[in-house]
């Protein structure tokens, strides 16, 4: 009980003194995160630190408890950094790289274990087994491959959609992939084998975003027909189309406690949804592009990915 008062007190302490003004409501944080355009944005399992990707070729990763620092660089893509999660333990991070690789890392020294070479072009995407023992990775070549970890290895590669895969999702257990495609379907497979479950059909655009919630009852999907479909994962039937963004969509995040749908994009907003109502419960406005959104694992936090450089942090209690 006593450390979770002192680690709540050092979190409001920190964004009490690292506000600046004029990046949104008053408590929360722009944090210059790189020098071009930030692609990806994720915290660790453990809410210490958070991760981001970016087009300047490097994943970075910055400590929540000591201000915001920079406590490692992980160089090595020779282009953009699309994605970039850390693995259960939170002692490996996967990257998905512009020129068609994955990469392993160690974190704690910062250095590269292994490479992934498999895919023809961009990996947009790449999503870790809750084991920690596999990953599976999408990309413009329009095909999913499925990683063993240990040995680099291709469990299986498959075609799937017509069109260039723009992300993918695990479900909470690791069995379902959802992937969004520029053929504007949200499919989803069999992450053991690779079989296709199901086709989503709802979108006019191309796909952008797609993810799980936490109890892996709602996939939530978005693109450029700058729309937001909440889907019911056992039904298969779109549960709410929200249309109230007025410019391309990038992302969606679901809060961990499952109540709230986060999605952001070209319009410089981001729009938190009531997943049960589907209505509007609060909009923050970076005032920049938004390419990915991440909750923190507690909630307290929500961080966006932004096309000048930055990551905003915004406190949900604030």
């Amino acid at each position: 009980m006593a450390s979770k008062f002192f680690r709540n007190y050092v979190l409001l302490f920190l964004f009490l003194l690292l506000v600046i003004s004029g990046c949104g409501k008053s408590g929360n944080i722009t944090l210059p995160a790189h020098e071009e355009a930030v692609m990806s944005v994720s915290f660790s399992h453990d809410g210490r630190y958070l991760l981001t990707g970016s087009a300047d070729g490097t994943a970075r990763i910055f400590d929540v408890f000591n201000a915001w620092e920079m406590v490692c660089e992980l160089r090595g893509h020779s282009s953009w950094v699309y994605q970039a999660e850390f693995l259960p333990g939170d002692r490996e991070i996967v990257t998905a790289g512009f020129e068609g690789n994955l990469k392993l890392w160690s974190f704690d020294p910062c250095s590269e274990l292994a490479a992934y070479r498999g895919h023809t072009d961009r990996v947009r995407a790449v999503a870790v087994h809750p084991s920690g023992l596999n990953f599976v990775s999408c990309g413009w070549d329009s095909t999913i491959i499925s990683w063993d970890k240990q040995g680099a290895d291709m469990l299986y590669r498959i075609q799937g959609h017509n069109e260039k895969i723009c992300d993918l999702a695990l479900s909470p257990d690791g069995s379902v992939i959802a992937t969004a495609s520029r053929d504007n379907v949200v499919s989803l497979w069999n992450r053991e084998n690779g079989t296709n479950i199901a086709r989503l059909n709802g979108h006019t655009g191309d796909l952008k975003g797609v993810r799980f919630s936490n109890d892996g009852r709602h996939i939530a999907s978005t693109g450029f027909d700058s729309t937001v479909i909440i889907w019911d994962a056992e039904a298969l039937k779109a549960k709410h189309v929200l249309k109230k963004h007025d410019d391309l969509l990038f992302t969606v995040a679901f809060s961990p406690d499952g109540t709230t749908l986060a999605s952001a994009g070209n319009d410089g907003r981001i729009i938190l949804w009531d997943l049960w109502t589907g209505k509007i419960v609060n909009i923050f406005i970076p005032g920049a592009g938004i390419r990915k959104l991440s909750f923190s694992p507690d909630g307290e936090f929500l961080a966006a990915a932004c096309a000048d450089g930055s990551v905003r942090i915004y406190h949900q209690g604030s």
